[in-house]
């Protein structure tokens, strides 16, 4: 199984991490960035990973390998994030996910990118909820996002109609699940 050239892997490092009470992209577990592991993981099958941060110096010194691109969009939330990724890649498909799922399996990214030359968003639903930070998007969705970030309404699903969406429904052996609180990484370490 090879590298998907087709895509560029990019991780949204902003956010305001409300619920955390500190910013979610320097979460450890287990003594290890959470972020850092995601990255390993997804070089595995990407040829370039990029981050898209709030602002760049807030990572520390071991980040140095890792490229890192402040947000056009800032406060704009991951609309901001997503849309300044779409700009900067060279790829046809970008493959977006948030900085907090200490649990990234490239098996379920392998079965989504399976559906790539026939879709421009690929998704996966978990509990009957779309997971829009754990997504393909092709290089084509990105005037559309453009256009969004000058309403009010930032919610990246928003638009989806206006593309042709593969949703792929996850059942109870894999799951995506992100970190948000102090409780919820108590778990993991």
């Amino acid at each position: 199984m090879g590298m998907i050239k087709e895509a560029t892997a990019v991780i949204l490092c902003g956010g305001k991490s409300t619920r955390m009470g500190f910013d979610k992209s320097l979460l450890k577990v287990k003594g290890e960035f959470v972020l850092l592991r995601t990255v390993k993981q997804l070089q595995k099958i990407f040829p370039k990973v990029l981050l898209v941060a709030n602002q760049r110096t807030k990572f520390p010194a071991v980040f140095s390998q890792v490229t890192i691109l402040e947000d056009h969009y800032h406060e704009k939330g991951p609309l901001g994030g997503l849309a300044t990724g779409l700009e900067e890649i060279e790829t046809e498909y970008l493959f977006l996910v948030a900085c907090d799922i200490p649990n990234l399996t490239v098996d379920l990214i392998r079965i989504m990118k399976e559906h790539l030359s026939t879709y421009q968003i690929v998704l996966c639903q978990q509990n009957g909820r779309l997971e829009p930070l754990f997504a393909f998007y092709h290089r084509s969705c990105l005037p559309v996002f453009q256009q969004q970030l000058t309403s009010k309404n930032w919610r990246i699903a928003k638009e989806f109609d206006r593309f042709s969406v593969k949703i792929i429904t996850l059942d109870t052996s894999t799951t995506i699940n992100n970190v948000n609180t102090p409780k919820e990484l108590v778990f993991w370490n």
